[in-house]
């Protein structure tokens, strides 16, 4: 989790840092083709992780109790014009237990309704009712398979090379505070509150 425009100003102070060094360095004489090694191996390229996992996190927790806070002050309206209610959620730690949570509170009800559906041979619109669930129930189960690897990932980045961008321009010419892409300078409650959770509502879930 980054904010975006610390992520813009980070590419912006990688590119000036590499375009100053490649101005100042000296320009390498390369040998003629028959005399470069056959198996040379070019230099690797510096990676940028622009993350805040490894020097200052933000956990699910921070997002969850912003986001209540959130829509108590900020209730959302339903179609009828009334207060949609906050409900609490339900963290599991593992695609295997969110697994056993659905199939005892949604799997298998779902079953008994069909077999309720079959014994009535369809009648009272079990059936319709029935296949309409297992259509939801089967779309929340793809949603999970999609992205459950990435929410319940436990890796860290390093972003030891940023960090060490972050330095150079602070020891330098670049110390500015409008390019700033600090992750410790974060109030994770305060962004989250006044700029996430808002900007998700007004340009993604319109």
């Amino acid at each position: 989790q980054m904010p975006g425009d610390m992520v813009v100003n980070a590419m912006m102070a990688a590119t000036v840092a590499h375009a100053s060094s490649t101005r100042t360095s000296e320009p390498e004489k390369k040998p003629p083709p028959q005399q470069q090694h056959p198996h040379s191996v070019p230099a690797a390229p510096t990676v940028y992780h622009v993350s805040s996992s490894l020097r200052h996190p933000a956990p699910y927790a921070v997002l969850y109790r912003t986001g209540i806070r959130y829509f108590e002050e900020h209730p959302r309206v339903g179609p009828d014009g009334r207060p949609v209610r906050t409900r609490k959620v339900r963290f599991l730690g593992s695609i295997a237990a969110f697994h056993l949570f659905m199939v005892l509170k949604y799997r298998v009800p779902l079953e008994l309704l069909r077999l309720l559906s079959i014994l009535c041979c369809g009648l009272f619109g079990l059936a319709a009712l029935y296949h309409d669930l297992a259509r939801k129930y089967r779309f929340v189960m793809q949603l999970v398979d999609l992205y459950g690897p990435f929410s319940l990932f436990k890796g860290c980045f390093d972003d030891v090379n940023l960090n060490k961008l972050r330095l150079a321009m602070a020891d330098g010419d670049h110390a500015d505070s409008a390019f700033n892409f600090d992750p410790k300078t974060i109030d994770w409650d305060d962004y989250f509150f006044k700029v996430h959770i808002p900007g998700v509502m007004k340009y993604v879930h319109k």
